[in-house]
């Protein structure tokens, strides 16, 4: 009885780790740093010849990604890809062995969001948690007071996040007629 648990429970492991694999989407292409990101240059996408295959090993991190690109076998080290784009054109970071994904293309500042794993006890809605950084600066939680420290030499806007937003979850207000956020705003 005993051995038929352990194969049992072997099975379904085996099976949840290769839905996990199977529901990973498909990376397009690779930003190697910020001005690619801005200008939207992927590097490594598809053309007439070859279609790439980008492995993240998301499962069990690697400090490297692996590229198969016109018969070459090409490990790139993270710290040297800025984002990769997935082909329903979300945009992904890598900071570390974590990924964020990009919520905005704005120099001055990077808005992202990460996915918060939570149990199924919470209920099915995702929660995430949001970050920022300022033009090369380094990721940092979205906070009124981390925003107003990262732009400390803006002259206003301090006081002008003060009067706007009441809490820190406000600071990602979408402006739908400048078609950006509202933060961004106030930094132009």
């Amino acid at each position: 009885m005993k051995r038929l648990k352990s194969i049992t429970g072997l099975i379904l492991l085996l099976m949840s780790i290769s839905m996990n694999v199977s529901a990973q989407k498909k990376i397009t292409g690779i930003y190697r740093n910020m001005n690619d990101y801005l200008c939207n240059q992927l590097t490594y996408v598809r053309d007439s010849s070859s279609t790439p295959v980008i492995k993240l090993y998301t499962l069990a991190p690697k400090s490297y990604v692996t590229i198969q690109y016109k018969g070459n076998h090409i490990h790139l080290n993270k710290n040297e890809i800025f984002a990769y784009q997935l082909s329903n054109g979300e945009v992904y970071r890598i900071i570390g062995n974590h990924s964020y994904q990009l919520l905005n293309n704005n120099p001055r500042l990077l808005l992202y969001k990460r996915k918060i794993p939570a149990s199924p006890k919470e209920g099915p809605e995702d929660q995430f948690k949001y970050y920022f950084s300022a033009a090369s600066g380094s990721l940092q939680s979205l906070t009124a007071w981390n925003v107003k420290q990262a732009f400390a030499d803006h002259a206003t806007l301090p006081d002008q996040i003060d009067a706007l937003f009441k809490r820190d979850a406000e600071l990602l207000t979408y402006d739908s007629f400048h078609k950006m956020y509202k933060l961004e705003w106030l930094l132009k």
